[in-house]
């Protein structure tokens, strides 16, 4: 007995939902519970294994249909001639309309008239995965060639994408046409991610503030106001231009996430409110003598 379990991730020609993996990822985990051998069916644009379409068919017993909406159409014909001589079955789909039901065997609906069932994504367990809130700059005519903002926003796009991290961007602009935004809602945003990547100066400050830790990212050659700014925090995760690179990143998200760094966030906001006492100093001093 061996499965082929396929669904909407198996076709170029549509883009499928995460759910419809999470509901693959619960059924080869039942298989595997069973001992029964199975592959799954992949779509070349995702590049992570076989596609139905370079198998031989006649290697399995049994083709498994998951998630998503049972149709009567061109792609789910070619699909299941392809497996006419095996079992054919569908698994957590919408069968409406239900004109699809002759090209298989059994059918578990999620939803059909009359039917409505937990679907199977309800059940899973994927790992956890740091979310990461990441603030690009982009390049900064004061100063010149030194600036290698475009080169380094690259590798950070790039390494995240290999990563395949849960990550989102902070714009830290105070216009983002047609609307204005407010400091409060970028840090609503910084206080729900574990970890913050930026090449901005107030994304270290901001994230540091909240107790998050941060990765500067200093795209300046020869050092600017990143490494200034975290100097002046005590602050130690700070990679410079001409040393970010994904090894270089990796270290450092493992050093941010590690819990070692308690005391130098705390350190960290400690400098920043004696700084502050010292700005205000300065500045309150003339006028209480004037």
């Amino acid at each position: 007995m061996r499965f082929l379990v396929a669904g909407w991730f198996s076709f170029d020609e549509v883009i499928a939902t995460i759910g419809d993996e999470l509901g693959a990822d619960v059924v080869t985990g039942w298989l595997t519970e069973l001992g029964i051998d199975h592959d799954v069916a992949w779509a070349p644009y995702l590049q992570r294994g076989l596609h139905w379409r370079d198998v031989d068919p006649t290697q399995y017993t049994h083709l498994l249909f998951v998630s998503g909406p049972l149709m009567d159409m061109p792609l789910m014909r070619e699909l299941t001639a392809a497996f006419d001589h095996a079992q054919r079955w569908a698994v957590n789909v919408s069968a409406v309309p239900d004109d699809a039901r002759p090209l298989f065997h059994r059918v578990w609906e999620r939803d059909a008239p009359g039917i409505a069932r937990p679907d199977l994504a309800i059940g899973t367990t994927t790992p956890d995965v740091p979310v990461v809130a990441v603030a690009f700059a982009p390049a900064q005519e004061e100063y010149g060639p030194r600036s290698q903002a475009e080169q380094v926003r690259a590798t950070l796009e790039g390494w995240l994408r290999t990563r395949g991290m849960p990550w989102f961007e902070l714009d830290m602009d105070l216009f983002d046409k047609p609307y204005e935004r407010f400091p409060s809602q970028v840090e609503a945003l910084i206080r729900r991610a574990d970890v913050v990547l930026t090449m901005r100066l107030h994304g270290m400050v901001l994230a540091l503030a909240h107790g998050v830790p941060v990765i500067a990212c200093d795209a300046i050659v020869g050092g600017a106001k990143v490494s200034a700014q975290a100097a002046a925090l005590g602050w130690p995760v700070v990679l410079r231009a001409g040393e970010i690179d994904p090894t270089s990143l990796d270290a450092a998200l493992e050093h941010a996430l590690s819990g070692t760094l308690g005391q130098e966030i705390a350190a960290a906001r400690e400098l920043g409110a004696a700084g502050i006492a010292r700005a205000r100093e300065w500045f309150t001093e003339p006028l209480a003598e004037g």
